[in-house]
């Protein structure tokens, strides 16, 4: 059993995958504030990013998207001290 987000409405359609999902949720995006609040404690490479990148890298790729945030942290995982904006540009890249 599991939780699903917003995307797991093709699983409504197949009961044998339906009945297992226990409780269905819905996730909404976060808003700015809730960005700058939760991206530096959801992962290292954001803890001693500055605000303004994290803003950047929001408005640019992420809108508040979890997942999207997920998807960008792995791409900026390269050993760097500091996630700046030329990195999150060159992140930007490889996520389209």
């Amino acid at each position: 059993m599991g939780l699903v987000g917003s995307g797991g409405l093709g699983l409504r359609r197949e009961p044998m995958l339906s009945s297992r999902i226990f409780i269905w949720q819905h996730f909404t995006r976060l808003t700015p504030d809730e960005v700058l609040e939760a991206t530096p404690l959801f992962h290292p490479v954001w803890a001693d990013a500055d605000p303004e990148d994290i803003t950047f890298a929001d408005s640019h790729t992420a809108h508040g998207n979890f997942r999207a945030w997920a998807q960008l942290t792995a791409h900026t995982r390269t050993g760097r001290a500091r996630v700046d904006q030329e990195l999150l540009r060159w992140a930007f890249s490889r996520l389209a």
